[in-house]
């Protein structure tokens, strides 16, 4: 099936697949989405009372915005609206969404979870970045080893992913979605 271009993020009903979590108490509701390059992209909805608490990462750096619940990473709460990056070879401890959370995410590569002694030298304790998106229409952007994020006008590049403020409509490529206000949330990858 080929992955989704647009989204209507407060669809009831979307194209979910269930997919184990390694090293979690439960697994993941995910729908794989259409991205550029290396980039991995998914819709994803940690389900209550959703726990992973074996010491590990992933090899590649992650980028995430929460639409709906919250997620815990390492006593961090994430929330709606915030846009939060994870440098390749964090090493994670605590991952927890206790009421559920549902988030856009995009992997620099195979979302592939390894224990921390499979990490090893690689891994790193810090570096966690991130900002509200409200907080983007005040500062310049952020940017990450994977992308640039910014607030702007609806055009958009062939492999740039937007969102729209209100958090309900995903686009990929040269289809924004649209906002009362004509902006959108617009992440263009680093080459």
């Amino acid at each position: 099936m080929p992955r989704p271009t647009t989204l209507d993020l407060t669809a009831a009903e979307q194209p979910w697949r269930e997919v184990p979590m390694p090293g979690a108490n439960q697994g993941l509701r995910v729908v794989p989405l259409a991205s550029a390059g290396s980039t991995f992209a998914i819709l994803t909805r940690f389900p209550e009372g959703f726990e992973r608490l074996t010491p590990g990462g992933y090899r590649c750096a992650e980028e995430f915005l929460v639409l709906d619940g919250h997620l815990q990473i390492e006593g961090r709460t994430f929330a709606r609206g915030d846009l939060t990056y994870i440098p390749a070879g964090f090493l994670r401890t605590s991952m927890i969404a206790p009421e559920g959370c549902t988030a856009l995410a995009w992997f620099g590569g195979p979302a592939t979870f390894v224990e921390a002694d499979e990490l090893g030298q690689d891994a790193v304790g810090e570096g966690i970045e991130s900002i509200h998106i409200d907080a983007l229409l005040e500062a310049d952007l952020l940017v990450t080893s994977e992308a640039r994020w910014s607030v702007g006008a609806l055009a958009a590049a062939e492999h740039d992913d937007t969102v729209d403020l209100g958090l309900t409509r995903w686009s990929h490529g040269e289809h924004p979605v649209p906002d009362g206000s004509g902006l959108v949330l617009r992440r263009t990858p680093i080459a």
